[in-house]
């Protein structure tokens, strides 16, 4: 039995199998995305060439059966995304909000991640994040009542400019531009980073995590627009 494979990665008490697999004399063959393998009729039969990454050489294998390894691939998710502000991978899957210390957190509050939309993994792997993810979400609704942080940021809407500068420098998504046509921050999403404040040229904005100085708006090229009135 031959295993042709482009990556493989034997993490933890995998490597048992890996071991186990080679003792009972099954042979492991790693080929090149630019040279794939090669399969032909011989006969009545099948014939596999493919060239070996150790001998640098093309060899063929007679085989009785080619299987297929099905790949696994994230779903289209651009509408969900979208809508919940939720980060991707290049390869379309969820991100944790951290990888040790919130694994199962995305990086919106109130929303969990388990399962294929983090990565393709095995099933004691998916139901262990499961059980993690459901652990999560239990805490987060056993309380009567949820407290939001209290430095976030705040809109005087008399100087807001709608100058989309909050929107488009918010890691979190939160500062949209609503029917009056002013910024409006959600209070229970904010994270206080302070991002907006630093940002948005009239000044609108307020947060007890970031104070806007005059050095601060020099660094922004409109100190001199703000000190003659002009923004």
């Amino acid at each position: 039995m031959y295993i042709l494979y482009r990556d493989m990665r034997m993490y933890g008490m995998l490597e048992d199998f890996y071991t186990e697999a080679r003792s009972k004399g099954i042979l492991f063959a790693r080929f090149d995305l630019d040279n794939p393998p090669q399969v032909s009729k011989n006969g009545n039969g099948l014939e596999v060439t493919f060239t070996d990454h150790v001998l640098r050489r093309p060899v063929k294998v007679p085989a009785d059966a080619v299987i297929l390894s099905a790949a696994t691939l994230a779903a289209d998710t651009d509408a969900l995304a979208g809508q919940l502000k939720l980060p991707r991978n290049a390869f379309g899957f969820f991100i944790e909000a951290h990888a040790k210390l919130r694994p199962v957190d995305m990086s919106s509050e109130g929303i969990y991640l388990c399962g294929t939309a983090h990565s393709p993994k095995l099933i004691s792997e998916t139901i262990t994040q499961a059980l993690a993810a459901a652990s999560r979400a239990g805490t987060f609704l056993a309380g009567g009542k949820l407290s939001v942080g209290g430095a976030v940021a705040h809109v005087d809407p008399s100087r807001c400019a709608a100058c989309l500068v909050c929107v488009m420098s918010c890691p979190y998504s939160i500062p949209q531009i609503n029917e009056d046509n002013v910024s409006e921050i959600n209070e229970a999403l904010c994270q206080g980073c302070g991002c907006a404040c630093r940002n948005a040229r009239p000044r609108p904005f307020s947060c007890p995590t970031m104070k806007m100085t005059r050095s601060d708006l020099k660094c922004m090229h409109c100190w001199k627009e703000f000190s003659d009135g002009t923004v």
